[in-house]
């Protein structure tokens, strides 16, 4: 339980408050909400991304020297997480996530000019830059108006809607990359850049509510020093980061093989494989607009605590199961499980993080999620080829389930109502 000196001064969370000292201040949430809603979808509509590594292939870079650049890249993301989270909480999110949209598209349009390696391993640092400084920005300026309006009972939908239009919208975008890149690469750019530059309207098209009840602007600078020791001091903050650390560990390399692991080690056919997983990612994503009804019926910090660690036993019985159909149905579960709990976990992480460090603690989750899983996934590959790919994923998921139950006794009341509360 955090104290009041733990931590930075915080702003005062009364909305009534707020809207008292700034009579103007007033944000309409249903428009905020679809423009959220366009910039999820318009965004995860860029195919690019899906199809890089072929793309790569096709301006004539050997695959040792893809595997540089995407290395470039996955490098990129891990040391500029930090420092970018910290400048959209410093400069604003919408600035930020306006910026990174610009430079995405900017790095897709320079992918063909770039003939050289050193010329790529550059583009490949700009789409880094960009792809780091879009962290939690979009969710922290639609989550700062919803508590601005007092409306954090609406948190949980927005978490689980946005995640149905994740997936179904990546979906589209991988089913449509493959044929689109079939015709013309050139196209898969221009049609990528184009649902970027339709992102970038969306964003700019919303408002923001900065820390301290202000639209675009805060009562002060942020600085470098204040915000390290936020994080570090938060411990709902560095409790949601190493849950996702944990899952990460084990999940990461199951959902990266997973396409291996149906058509290597089940012996289903690669056609057949394709329509399973587009079909349990569309159906495991609308498995999360029951969030709210399950939030009603089941307290939420428990949601919070025994959700990751029921996800993963789930996963865990998916990799122990011996028939096809089996195994496809548990898989098709443990997706399901996730999408149901984690729009509730969401919810409290940002009822519980202050509005002026959302997005550094968000990248201080990405930190985690990408060095545990950069970890992992060599091991992941070593014991598929000593063992196989099902003891590869059981060992790694008793590893998780292992580090859930550290961390839960470690932190007991992370996700208790009064952590939640420290966070406004």
């Amino acid at each position: 339980m955090q104290t009041p000196n733990a931590s930075p001064p915080r702003v005062h969370a009364d909305p009534h408050a707020s809207r008292e000292r700034h009579p103007l201040l007033h944000v309409d949430i249903r428009r905020q909400t679809r423009l959220y809603y366009a910039y999820v979808a318009l965004s995860n509509l860029s195919m690019i991304s899906v199809v890089m590594n072929l793309y790569l292939a096709h301006l004539g870079f050997s695959l040792y020297q893809i595997g540089i650049l995407l290395g470039v890249l996955q490098v990129g993301n891990t040391v500029l997480e930090i420092p970018t989270g910290f400048v959209a909480d410093r400069f604003g999110n919408r600035a930020s996530l306006i910026f990174a949209l610009a430079l995405q598209m900017a790095a897709y349009a320079l992918m063909p000019l770039a003939g050289a390696l050193p010329a790529m391993a550059a583009v490949m640092v700009l789409l880094a830059l960009a792809n780091t400084l879009t962290t939690g920005c979009a969710s922290a300026i639609v989550t700062n108006a919803l508590l601005a309006e007092g409306r954090s009972d609406q948190l949980t939908d927005l978490s689980a809607r946005s995640g149905v239009i994740f997936y179904l919208c990546y979906g589209v975008a991988a089913l449509a990359s493959g044929w689109l890149s079939e015709q013309s690469y050139e196209l898969v750019i221009a049609l990528s850049v184009g649902c970027l530059a339709g992102a970038l309207a969306a964003v700019a098209l919303m408002r923001e509510v900065r820390a301290g009840g202000e639209k675009d602007g805060g009562d002060r600078p942020i600085r470098v020093r204040e915000a390290a020791y936020y994080v570090v001091s938060n411990r709902p903050a560095l409790y949601y980061a190493l849950v996702e650390g944990a899952v990460a560990w084990s999940m990461v390399p199951v959902d990266d093989f997973y396409n291996n692991y149906l058509h290597d080690f089940l012996g289903i056919p690669l056609p057949l494989v394709g329509v399973i997983v587009a079909a349990q990612f569309v159906a495991a994503s609308l498995a999360g607009l029951a969030s709210s009804r399950l939030a009603r019926h089941v307290p939420e910090g428990l949601v919070a605590r025994v959700g990751p660690a029921v996800t993963v036993a789930v996963f865990l019985c998916f990799a122990l199961a011996p028939d096809p159909r089996a195994a496809i149905a548990l898989y098709l579960l443990g997706l399901a499980t996730f999408r149901l709990t984690n729009p509730v976990r969401s919810k409290l992480l940002s009822l519980g993080v202050d509005a002026r460090f959302r997005v550094t603690v968000a990248s201080f989750s990405s930190i985690a999620i990408s060095l545990l899983s950069a970890v992992s996934q060599p091991i992941f590959g070593w014991l598929s080829g000593a063992l196989d790919m099902r003891a590869a994923m059981v060992v790694l998921m008793a590893i998780t389930l292992a580090l859930l139950a550290a961390i839960n006794l470690a932190f007991p009341d992370a996700t208790s109502a009064d952590a939640v509360e420290g966070g406004n």
